[in-house]
């Protein structure tokens, strides 16, 4: 996700040209890496969504859940998003509500008892489920999408649907559900299996993490995907967009744009020329779509993302959100506790790519001065989302992060270096959990030399 705001600003601000050098390491360097951290937890999705000619969906969800920690459980959580998008939950939805009801909470066929505070769902079980035993849970409610919402939105005849369905929640020494902020990502979910199916009143034109094929409206059908952090899926007006499609490497990019905005044929040439660049650079992705979205949505979700359409905001955003599919997707984090780690990593990759497009060394770093420069940032950029206030949240990872990446890589080589040390971070850790501890251990053993005084004036240590 970027900020709206200052990256308009920072765009025309893209005019400085200072000296950008990358990473210095041993040839061969000699790594205890570490494995990640563990998830606990394992799902399949089944999912039916049937929307209504007012708007309303109808969402059934089989979910089996397997405990893969090394406790038993009394009980099963689940982020249900939507349930805070609301005025008493979450004061900016005071104008654009969400209205969710639960209809079947069922756990192996029988109703189960439940809470539901916030977005946490959490599901009492009869019997304790022990390490490696699986239950098959059901959740069925209405859903009425938020107007103009963030996110999870219906604008006009468009429905976004971002974290919809129950997300099973991460357990680690018990379940770790925060509440919903919207000024990050609170929300955190392992990686799943979906099996996905929609009715809709009409024919639309269907994005979503899955491999959506040709591009055609359609009134119904059935989706699936393996090894997803999460599942988005939107239907849009065929009336409203027009649409077109390059490929790079083995992946298809499919990209919507709105009918009266004129900027089609350059985003798809933008998105060809940064897919390839990162599949290059950092590593293939074993993906084979890439829906582009131009509804100012300004994010990143698996195979999909939301960007500009306005020129000026285009490349920035454009590229950093294809850069969250190797670096949020394929390697993850908690992005309420470690934001820092996709979205810092992100916007640095960022910058490495618009630098160099741009013959320069420096110029892709804009965004992040000026974010830096919006607020005074905080000292450590791996801080809980909620100990931060906004708009330090905003100068500290989108601004101090990659700027103090920028400050060691200068000092320690060039730009090759720099994504080489990337590639081999997301080699380590493709498909697993990355925290600022693991970041920390994989920096000092790949640098020669202590790291530990450069690492902790922005990292804050573990044993802190």
């Amino acid at each position: 996700m970027k900020k709206k705001g200052w990256v308009a600003a920072g765009v025309i601000a893209l005019i400085s040209t200072v000296v950008l050098m990358i990473a210095f390491f041993s040839d061969e360097p000699e790594m205890q890496v570490s494995d990640g951290k563990p998830e606990g937890t394992n799902a399949n999705y089944d999912l039916d969504l049937e929307m209504d000619e007012e708007g309303l969906f109808k969402v059934s969800s089989v979910i089996e859940v397997t405990n893969d920690s090394d406790d038993a459980w009394e009980e099963i959580g689940f982020y249900l998003v939507p349930n805070a998008m609301n005025a008493v939950e979450t004061y900016s939805y005071r104008d654009h509500q969400a209205e969710v009801e639960l209809i079947n909470v069922l756990i192996n066929g029988e109703p189960a008892d439940f809470t539901l505070d916030n977005n946490e769902l959490m599901l009492q079980l009869d019997t304790e489920l022990e390490t490696g035993d699986a239950v098959e849970v059901v959740i069925d409610y209405s859903l009425k999408v938020p107007e103009d919402g963030m996110r999870l939105a219906q604008v006009d005849n468009n429905f976004y649907l971002a974290h919809w369905y129950p997300m099973l929640a991460v357990y680690d020494n018990g379940w770790d559900i925060e509440d919903y902020d919207p000024k990050g990502e609170s929300y955190d979910t392992g990686y799943g299996n979906y099996t996905v199916s929609y009715q809709l009143p009409d024919e639309y034109l269907v994005a979503s993490s899955a491999d959506d094929g040709a591009i055609e409206a359609s009134a119904s059908g059935e989706l699936e995907g393996v090894n997803f952090k999460d599942f988005y899926i939107a239907f849009m007006d065929p009336e409203e967009w027009k649409t077109g499609t390059a490929q790079a490497g083995d992946t298809d990019l499919r990209v919507f744009m709105p009918a009266d905005v004129d900027l089609l044929e350059e985003t798809i040439a933008l998105a060809e020329e940064t897919y390839s660049y990162f599949e290059k650079e950092i590593a293939d992705n074993p993906f084979g779509e890439l829906d582009i979205i131009a509804n100012d949505g300004y994010m990143e979700y698996p195979n999909v993302i939301e960007v500009a359409t306005e020129r000026e905001a285009m490349e920035p955003i454009l590229v950093h959100e294809i850069a969250h599919q190797w670096f949020y997707f394929l390697v993850t984090n908690d992005p309420f506790e470690d934001a820092w780690l996709d979205e810092s990593v992100a916007e640095f990759v960022t910058a490495l790519f618009i630098s160099e497009r741009n013959g320069d060394t420096d110029s892709g770093f804009g965004d992040a001065s000026l974010s830096q420069a919006s607020h005074p940032p905080e000292k450590y950029v791996n801080l809980p989302l909620d100990e931060f206030e906004e708009s330090a949240y905003y100068s500290t990872v989108y601004g101090k992060g990659p700027l103090m990446l920028k400050e060691f890589f200068d000092a320690n080589g060039g730009r090759e270096k720099a994504l080489e040390f990337l590639s081999d971070y997301y080699a380590a850790f493709q498909f697993k959990t990355v925290d600022s501890e693991d970041f920390r251990t994989f920096f000092e053993d790949y640098f020669d030399g202590d790291q530990s005084e450069f690492l902790d004036s922005w990292i804050e240590p573990a044993d802190a």
